[in-house]
């Protein structure tokens, strides 16, 4: 196991949240009837009641997978309360949260989105049952209890739902963690009809997980990798977690938003994010973990170059003295120029937290005696001219990783 201790923090909270996707072994199957289930609905009065899905029978019926820290799922559910205020009885959108009742009736306090129903997930039986990756996840029942969708909130619109209850067909986008999975679909007397149904399910022995949750009492700040496949990253800010997912040390990461004590070590912005993404999804842990933050966060990320001031190493006139062996007496063997880059950007204090470039004209794999350059005692410039090179600070393009906001708009606003 790789271990890396970022810095250390002991700090009391008083409130935690996660939200885990998993998956069960037998979930609904699109196009055709859905097995029966209850959930627990928060009513008017602040208990709950169950609510089964034979009672809605003859209703369509709407299902919205979300959480209060989705910044996504928020104009979802004022697009879908609206939707409730103009259908009336004939539809029932049903807002599912795995949260804690107090985070949910505070968001249902604060929001007033009065229409559309609310129900608790306990025991994440329903978040099992309807397996799914990502949030926000629409699952859409029509009047006979057929599973029609496995999609995105934006998919059910007005158009859609009116067509549905004329029983018109309808062609839904499935959504994009599904989308691999290809069926074709017909319509006889206004009913779909699949000619290959979907099973969304999991493959034996499934171990797949993306688990998130908010800062955790009595925990360091810390990134652990198990594995090329399997990752941990424990209290860290949104940065962090980024860069380390990019592979892209600090001195090259760009943060360009307006309010940066939203991304700073304070225990409000702390995170953390656990991934196990085995080699049968068919996407790296990189890939499912940028999405799933791109998917709760409106920070951003994309690789560009930018002309950044560097720290440029570059030969020096003088020869230099390189010793033959490492500070044990071992014979240095296959240290190069790129280690070199790589030890000084490791250790930002010795470059002034620059990015390192090589410009010495040399292949990035040419053999230095890096052991030695590390153990030297003296000034960066003086250790730099023991290996006949030194640097130089200046202006040069650089490959970043920048950080940046955006604006999240619903298309139904």
């Amino acid at each position: 196991m790789k271990k890396l201790l970022i810095v250390a923090f002991v700090i009391l909270t008083n409130s935690v949240f996660a939200q885990t996707f998993m998956a069960q072994t037998d979930p609904p199957i699109l196009g055709k009837v859905c097995p029966d289930f209850s959930m627990s609905v928060i009513t008017a009065n602040g208990n709950e009641k169950n609510l089964t899905l034979s009672e809605l029978r003859g209703k369509i019926v709407v299902m919205e997978f979300w959480a209060t820290y989705c910044a996504p799922c928020i104009p979802s559910l004022k697009h879908f309360d609206r939707l409730q205020n103009q259908f009336g009885d004939a539809v029932k959108f049903i807002a599912i949260s795995e949260e804690n009742r107090d985070k949910v009736d505070a968001f249902i306090a604060k929001k007033g989105f009065k229409n559309i129903t609310y129900a608790m997930d306990w025991g994440r039986k329903l978040n099992d049952m309807f397996y799914h990756h990502f949030i926000p996840h629409t699952v859409v029942i029509d009047q006979d209890g057929i599973v029609q969708a496995f999609t995105s909130p934006d998919e059910v619109d007005q158009f859609v739902i009116g067509k549905m209850l004329n029983r018109e067909p309808v062609a839904f986008t499935m959504k994009h963690e599904y989308q691999e999975a290809s069926y074709s679909q017909a319509s006889v007397g206004g009913v779909t009809n699949y000619d290959q149904p979907i099973i969304v399910n999991k493959p034996k022995n499934q171990v797949y997980k993306v688990e998130f949750s908010n800062y955790k009492e009595g925990y360091s700040t810390e990134f652990v990798k198990e594995s090329a496949h399997e990752y941990r990253f424990i209290n860290c800010p949104l940065t962090l977690i980024y860069q380390i997912l990019y592979d892209q040390k600090t001195s090259r990461v760009i943060l360009d938003v307006n309010d940066r004590s939203k991304y700073t070590f304070d225990q409000q912005n702390l995170y953390c994010l656990d991934l196990s993404v085995p080699e049968y999804v068919g996407k790296t842990i990189q890939e499912v973990g940028l999405q799933q933050l791109e998917m709760l966060f409106p920070l951003k990320s994309k690789i560009e170059n930018r002309n950044q001031k560097v720290f440029a190493i570059q030969k020096s006139e003088l020869s230099g003295a390189i010793a033959s062996k490492d500070s044990v007496g071992i014979q240095q063997k296959g240290l190069t120029i790129k280690d070199l880059v790589n030890y000084l950007e490791s250790n930002p204090q010795l470059v002034d937290n620059l990015p390192v470039v090589n410009e010495t004209g040399m292949p990035n794999e040419t053999v230095i005696d890096l052991d030695w350059f590390q153990n030297y005692p003296d000034s960066i410039e003086n250790r730099l001219r023991t290996l006949g090179l030194h640097g130089e600070v200046k202006m040069a393009d650089i490959t970043c990783l920048l950080l940046y906001e955006s604006r999240l708009v619903s298309k139904n606003e």
